[in-house]
């Protein structure tokens, strides 16, 4: 009996291999004279911006796809994906911890409306969700994005005095024209995701904190589990198991930071039973226990080498 060759593991990628140092913010340009990744796909623990300026070249986010200067990809926290012809590219690579989006305010995108009751999705799982995951700005935004990626990397670069206000600033304004492009356009786009994946990711979305199995997620969307597993790894290059994780672990750091609840507590809160596993788990995706990144976090905000705490984790 023929098994089919299974696929290697993908590389993860941190922000301290991106040479980031005390700040959770990094901008590189493209093309970059040294690799940052190996071949093959890629998983980063932090969000990325890809802004290409010329060039054309290929590259997989959900699925395989053309890439051209005047485009924007947005690659959240823990979705494969990879380059394929990218040496002809030039541009911008920011990368940023997740937490980071926190000082925007509301988590929910501009125009989604709430459901009464229903958790408030993290904005990187919005994004996710609807597969608004690149964006071709027009000529004037085009130009604005531009001007504040390259503000954000002089600052980042020349690391004068009140650099951590500073690259402050200029994120949130860069992330922040992203918004206003996904409000003001992004929804009239077709999404990356098709219909019946999105409609799944949504339903583990909105339960993610509830026990919840592959055969509860086909059911509400009307699939034999089989399929539907096919489906999601086919267009996202995750597992039904894998989505849930990250959902889990969004929210988990989220009450870490922003709570004193024990990790018992904040364990059966996002939905695991079994408290060593749930701290296996976290380890697994964070590289240490839910204690320690926690003692981390919340020490590194008082740290002259590190983002002001009302900046890095606001």
């Amino acid at each position: 009996m023929n098994r089919t060759p299974q696929r290697p593991p993908p590389h993860v990628l941190t922000l301290d291999a991106m040479g980031t140092g005390a700040l959770p913010l990094r901008v590189i340009r493209v093309p970059w004279q040294r690799a940052i990744h190996p071949p093959g796909p890629l998983v980063s623990t932090f969000f990325m911006v890809f802004v290409l300026t010329a060039g054309r070249g290929r590259g997989r986010h959900l699925e395989q796809l053309e890439l051209h200067a005047g485009d924007i990809h947005l690659v959240p926290a823990g979705m494969e994906h990879q380059p394929l012809e990218v040496d002809n590219l030039q541009g911008w690579i920011v990368g940023f911890d997740p937490m980071l989006l926190r000082s925007l305010g509301p988590e929910r995108l501009p125009g989604q409306t709430r459901i009464r009751g229903e958790a408030k999705p993290t904005l990187e799982r919005s994004l996710f969700v609807r597969g608004l995951l690149r964006l071709r700005p027009r000529q004037p935004r085009w130009r604005r994005i531009n001007q504040l990626v390259a503000e954000l990397e002089a600052e980042l670069r020349e690391a004068r005095w009140g650099v951590e206000n500073a690259a402050h600033a200029w994120f949130v304004l860069l992330i922040t024209e992203l918004l206003r492009e996904l409000q003001e356009h992004a929804p009239l786009a077709p999404p990356m995701i098709g219909g019946l994946v999105r409609d799944a990711l949504a339903f583990i979305e909105a339960h993610c904190l509830q026990p919840l199995s592959l055969q509860d997620v086909a059911a509400a969307v009307g699939r034999t589990p089989s399929h539907l597993a096919n489906a999601i790894r086919r267009e996202t290059g995750l597992t039904v198991g894998d989505w849930l994780r990250e959902h889990r672990m969004v929210e988990a750091r989220r009450r870490l930071l922003d709570t004193g609840a024990r990790i018992e507590s904040i364990a059966s809160q996002v939905g695991y039973a079994d408290v060593t596993h749930f701290i296996r788990t976290f380890r697994r995706v964070h590289g240490m226990t839910p204690r320690a990144w926690r003692e981390q976090h919340h020490r590194g905000g008082n740290k002259e080498s590190g983002v002001h705490e009302n900046h890095r984790y606001p």
